[in-house]
């Protein structure tokens, strides 16, 4: 009895064990899976970004930004008439050739004056008409009666003294006769011009003005409406306004020859000259490159903005390739080619770093090599020394314990260094053209 009440004793005790361990194990896989699974959600995995250090040309630029405008333009503004009224514009956005109208104004009342003057022409060429008529016909009488009077003193010449001096009386008179009234018909006759002359200057005047009432391309192009002012508010001309004399209605550009209107800070003005080669991407269409040149660059600085303390120089960009699309006011950057130097070994400016004094890149299998650096454009810094080319180099510093941005422990003072580098070659450049 004793012996089986201490057997069950020990298998009860068994079992308590057993569970216990049981717990323990179930126990140690939470806390040791919590721990992990923690781990892991909690703690990154990451690639480290690499790229090929190329070998080839090496190009050195300045990216600048600029608008699309027309070489040449022409502004159409109202005519110098009082009360004028707009009543048919060509569409804003149409290609018009020389010639083709572009603005009719409300000529009625001058249609009115044409006709009223063109009448008084008329009436002004009658009387002429009718005041020469009536100078030929008296200069006909009068030299009938001179002659007569000759003939009737050389008839009483010789007779008594009184008859002769009579008849020379009548002769004399004659004479005076036609002299005065023939002055008096001439005086009719060049008053009559002078009215004639006014009429039909009256006449061509308002021919022209009617005229100036339609307002035609100077030059083929874009038709482009200007703002006027409208009663406290500024908005595109439309038809029934009445603008002033001579304000401006409508821009005219010329899109045969495009040009880009671009700037460059007063640090950079020394690298840029008329001639040099251009890029030419539109924000429009950034897959499509221009080819362009430098045309004109300002003398004198001015500033960037208002209440800018930055310098600029106004840089023209001429678009030397032909495109529909292009249009005035388009944004654009412009790539000004500074210099072209072949077969030089580049890397991205995030993949150079400088640690403990030098300055290095990480290869693909995260060693460190030193390089030595040289010019450098936006993107890019030269490897003179260190790289051969084709070599896969981390665009960030793999030693880190937490990654960040590609470039960010990049090295500062060597880049500098390159800047210059390429400032002192952009310097004997600039002297090698000076020397004749």
């Amino acid at each position: 009895m004793k012996l089986s009440s201490i057997y069950n004793s020990v298998i009860k005790m068994r079992k308590g064990i057993l569970k216990k361990l049981i717990l323990v194990v179930i126990l140690s896989f939470v806390i040791f899976g919590s721990y992990y699974g923690v781990d892991a959600i909690f703690s990154t995995s990451y690639e480290i970004p690499t790229t090929r250090a190329s070998l080839g040309e090496f190009v050195i630029a300045l990216n600048e930004n600029g608008t699309v405008n027309a070489k040449r333009a022409v502004t159409l503004s109202a005519p110098r008439i009082r009360g004028l009224q707009i009543t048919w514009l060509a569409p804003e956005g149409t290609m018009v050739q020389k010639g083709d109208p572009l603005i009719k104004f409300d000529a009625t009342k001058q249609e009115a004056d044409l006709a009223e003057h063109e009448s008084n022409l008329k009436i002004k060429q009658a009387a002429l008409e009718r005041t020469r008529q009536e100078y030929t016909i008296q200069e006909k009488q009068l030299r009938l009666a001179l002659e007569k009077a000759r003939r009737n003193y050389d008839e009483k010449k010789h007779e008594a003294p009184r008859v002769a001096e009579e008849a020379k009386l009548e002769l004399e008179l004659a004479e005076l006769n036609i002299e005065a009234k023939l002055d008096q018909l001439r005086s009719d006759v060049e008053k009559a011009e002078v009215e004639v002359s006014r009429a039909r200057d009256r006449v061509e005047l308002a021919k022209k003005e009617l005229a100036q009432l339609t307002l035609t391309a100077n030059i083929p192009g874009l038709v482009v409406y200007l703002e006027i002012w409208k009663g406290g508010t500024m908005g595109k001309v439309q038809e029934g306004d009445s603008p002033w004399p001579g304000q401006g209605l409508i821009n005219l550009p010329d899109l045969s020859e495009m040009i880009v209107e671009t700037t460059v800070s007063e640090v950079d003005a020394n690298k840029v000259d008329t001639g040099q080669e251009v890029e030419v991407i539109l924000d429009a269409f950034p897959d499509r490159r221009y080819r362009g040149v430098v045309t004109k660059k300002s003398t004198l600085a001015r500033k960037k903005d208002y209440n800018s303390r930055i310098n600029v120089f106004d840089v023209e960009v001429s678009i030397l390739d032909s495109d529909e699309r292009l249009k005035p006011g388009m944004s654009a950057s412009c790539v000004i080619i500074i210099n072209r130097i072949p077969d030089v070994v580049s890397v991205p400016l995030e993949a150079v770093f400088e640690k403990e004094g030098r300055t290095v890149v990480y290869l693909d299998n995260k060693k460190k090599r030193e390089v030595s650096v040289g010019r450098r454009n936006d993107m890019f810094i030269e490897i003179v020394n260190g790289l051969e080319g084709g070599e896969e180099i981390c665009l960030i510093d793999p030693t880190l314990e937490e990654p960040g941005l590609p470039g960010e422990k990049a090295t500062e003072p060597e880049i500098n260094k390159g800047r210059r580098l390429q400032n002192e070659d952009q310097a004997k450049g600039q002297r090698s053209r000076k020397r004749p």
